[in-house]
């Protein structure tokens, strides 16, 4: 994109591009995201963006402050997402959980080399249920929400071979019908079948969860099925949750190093 009419740089587009992807973002999730040398930087940048009305600052419960993305950024960045309305405490939780993820995968992924991508649930939702008008699209997405995974991870290896993960982040137990009914959809689309319902071909499911109760409904769930042991369950990386990022990071790429 030439930027010659614009006050924008290509680094405020990344950034736009970034937060629009992932829904609502930290500014230590972008300073992890970038390899920024300091917080000071992302803040200034975050500010420029904010004063020009591409992205609101909320802070959740008085404690996390979010970045979130407005339609004019959706504009200029030419984003196919859906755009958030606001931030609850789960929404935030959940959404700020899923991008740490995606920033450990990517870390991990590039100091192994292994070729990593990934879709969020908000490019995947606005694919499956694209425009129209509001009542039409909370159909749509009613009608789809167990198709449309929290997010999508692609990891190439050496040998050109791409292995499609559909990714769940479970905070809350669900009851036992809804684990059923959701790993017969499972047992199918991972057999090869109903191939129209869904975005990707998919080779493995991958559960994260803290909580024992969900990884024992998770592992009763799956027991059933034929593709059973392409689904599986582990705890978030403690490095996310105790915030110890320097653990994986590549040595001198923070802190101007």
């Amino acid at each position: 994109m030439i930027l010659k009419y614009t006050s924008l740089k290509k680094k405020d587009l990344d950034y736009l591009s970034f937060i629009l992807r992932n829904g609502m973002v930290t500014a230590k999730q972008i300073m992890l995201k970038f390899r920024e040398p300091n917080i000071h930087r992302v803040y200034r940048r975050l500010r420029k963006l904010e004063n020009q009305k591409y992205l609101k600052h909320e802070r959740i419960a008085h404690k996390v402050g979010v970045y979130i993305g407005t339609i004019e950024a959706r504009k200029i960045t030419d984003m196919h997402v859906t755009v958030p309305n606001k931030a609850t405490i789960y929404t935030m939780q959940h959404n700020l959980l899923i991008t740490d993820l995606i920033l450990f995968y990517e870390i991990q992924s590039e100091k192994q080399g292994v070729e990593f991508q990934y879709r969020t649930e908000r490019e995947i939702r606005f694919s499956m249920i694209g425009g129209g008008d509001n009542q039409s699209k909370l159909k749509a997405y009613n009608d789809k929400r167990d198709r449309i995974p929290d997010a999508v991870f692609f990891f190439k290896s050496g040998d050109g071979k791409v292995t499609t993960t559909w990714v769940e982040l479970e905070l809350n137990k669900k009851d036992r019908k809804r684990y059923d009914d959701k790993f017969k959809l499972f047992d199918g689309m991972l057999s090869g079948g109903q191939q129209n319902d869904y975005l990707y071909a998919y080779d493995q499911v991958i559960y994260f969860s803290n909580d024992l109760k969900i990884h024992n409904a998770i592992n009763e769930a799956k027991q059933r099925l034929i593709n059973s042991s392409k689904i599986t369950v582990r705890n978030v990386p403690s490095v996310i949750l105790e915030e110890r990022w320097e653990e994986v990071l590549p040595i001198g790429t923070l802190n101007g190093e």
